[in-house]
């Protein structure tokens, strides 16, 4: 599970920066998001493993949030829904994808350091 949320971000790193070639920044943002989401999870649950304690949905979705890169915890206190419909162009959304793929980066190494510890 931790691989495929992993291997799922990567693929939405790829379809945003795909869309920033295109000249499509509010695609691009909508690719970026999820995969943050995905990575952000992952996090979430390498720190406390779902499979030793349970979580309550609301507690899950805060960490979630509370693991979000700057500028994507920015963009959660706001209506998601506006802003991912909002017409974006390539140089706003850029630096969001940047942070997105960085994030997953980083988050892919956590998960081969955590798995290669198991």
């Amino acid at each position: 599970a931790l691989e495929d949320q992993i291997s799922d971000a990567r693929r939405r790193v790829e379809a945003a920066e795909r869309q920033l070639q295109d000249g499509d920044g509010g695609r691009a943002l909508q690719a970026a998001y999820p995969a943050v989401v995905a990575a952000a999870t992952v996090r979430v649950w390498l720190a406390e493993p779902p499979w030793h304690r349970g979580m309550a949905p609301n507690d899950m979705q805060r960490k979630v949030r509370d693991a979000f890169p700057g500028r994507f915890g920015a963009l959660a206190v706001l209506d998601l829904r506006d802003v991912l419909t909002s017409p974006w162009t390539t140089d706003a959304a850029e630096p969001y994808v940047l942070e997105a793929r960085a994030f997953v980066q980083e988050t892919t190494a956590q998960l081969e350091s955590w798995l290669g510890q198991g």
